[in-house]
């Protein structure tokens, strides 16, 4: 009888983390090289949240907390999500603290789906957001984007099968940059609410807009089986201090998702719900700032590669990553000619790190993802080396 394979051998170490260490370790040797593989936020956390970070351990917060999250946490989270995105909760009691975001996602998909349950993602996808499917014991269904790197109603529609229990969406997402309109929202919640659907709503960069665009969480329109999934890592750069949190009406996954935190983490670093609390009570003076940071580099970074003959680049109307296709009379590098042969022919010519689109679900072959995450100068500095590569 043949051994099923393990969730947990379904899923690859990581691409973007081989590349991460590639350049790690060049740096190590002496080489300059520019961190554009990585979505980690170059800005320090603001000074009110570093604050109370220091306060919460001089003051002793250094214990077990409950494992849902510490009341006041819980409440400023429930005002903001009432406040700020409208969703429709009715007691802070239906807000879970997380372990980032990352962990949100894993305690959603296990508390959900059965095994062999679908989710129907978007293809390209965070890498994560399928893994954490497969980890759940669910199959993961991925729904191409069309040519506008968009959700598509009636694509969406053909690929639910009577084992789909959920659509996930990422806006704005990763790694294409594109906002769902709130037209384009409403069209896939009619879909989802036809078949019955869960609809799984990763808002991590619910913040980083630009030209105008705004976000609009689908928990807000009126369907009620949305699960939110929120960060502080890109909105606060709290990427290391590990933060994030979720928002579900229903009494029963609550139920399980508490169940799992205790499981998982029996709570979340106590000093960092602390910070959490100072970070959405206290002032937001620093989100303009960081925006129009990133719109700067995003700006520099796109006029760069659109004067490359042999990338093709999207304009991002969020988050800060900027997805290019590569040119079918590209030569290749090392006898290939995919996403991950432009990544290395970068790093090895310019030091300049990227993402091959392949990491990202079938649909990226032929892609590359460029992060404006990075500081400012190191944008700018490869944002001089890139047209070289393909002069």
């Amino acid at each position: 009888m043949k051994a099923e394979i393990h969730p947990v051998d379904r899923i690859q170490l990581g691409g973007i983390v081989t590349i991460r260490d590639a350049l790690l370790a060049q740096q190590r040797q002496g080489r300059k090289v520019y961190r554009l593989e990585s979505g980690d936020p170059s800005f320090s956390i603001p000074e009110h949240v570093a604050a109370a970070f220091v306060k919460a351990l001089r003051d002793g917060h250094t214990h077990y907390t409950p494992g849902a999250g510490i009341p006041e946490l819980r409440q400023a989270l429930y005002d903001k999500l009432v406040r700020k995105n409208r969703l429709p909760l009715t007691s802070p009691e239906q807000v879970l603290v997380t372990n980032g975001a990352m962990h949100g996602l894993y305690i959603v998909y296990r508390a959900l789906l059965d095994p062999g349950e679908q989710v129907i993602v978007p293809d390209p996808t965070w890498t994560e957001t399928a893994d954490n499917v497969v980890l759940a014991g669910g199959e993961v269904v991925r729904l191409p984007l069309n040519r506008d790197l968009r959700y598509d109603a009636a694509s969406l529609s053909a690929k639910i099968t009577s084992r789909t229990k959920a659509v996930a969406l990422n806006s704005p997402h990763n790694p294409t940059g594109t906002v769902m309109t709130q037209q384009e929202l409403h069209t896939t919640l009619e879909v989802a609410a036809k078949h019955g659907l869960w609809v799984i709503s990763d808002e991590a960069y619910e913040d980083i807009l630009f030209d105008g665009n705004t976000h609009v969480s689908p928990a807000s329109l009126g369907y009620e089986r949305v699960i939110s999934v929120y960060s502080f890592s890109k909105s606060y750069a709290m990427s290391g201090l590990r933060l994030g949190y979720v928002a579900c009406t229903d009494p029963l996954l609550v139920e399980r998702m508490t169940k799992l935190l205790r499981c998982t983490i029996n709570g979340v670093n106590a000093a960092t719900q602390y910070a959490g609390v100072a970070a959405i009570t206290g002032p937001q003076d620093h989100l303009a700032h960081m925006v129009a940071e990133y719109q700067q580099r995003r700006d520099c970074l796109w006029q760069a590669l659109v004067r490359c003959r042999l990338l093709h680049p999207f304009k991002p109307e969020g988050a800060f990553y900027l997805w290019a296709a590569i040119d079918e009379g590209w030569g290749g590098y090392q006898g290939q000619r995919d996403g991950w042969a432009m990544t290395r022919y970068l790093i090895d010519t310019f030091g300049v790190g990227s993402s091959p689109g392949e990491v990202f679900g079938p649909q990226g072959a032929g892609f590359i993802r460029f992060a404006f995450a990075c500081s400012s100068e190191q944008v700018a500095e490869a944002a001089q080396l890139l047209p070289q590569a393909f002069a």
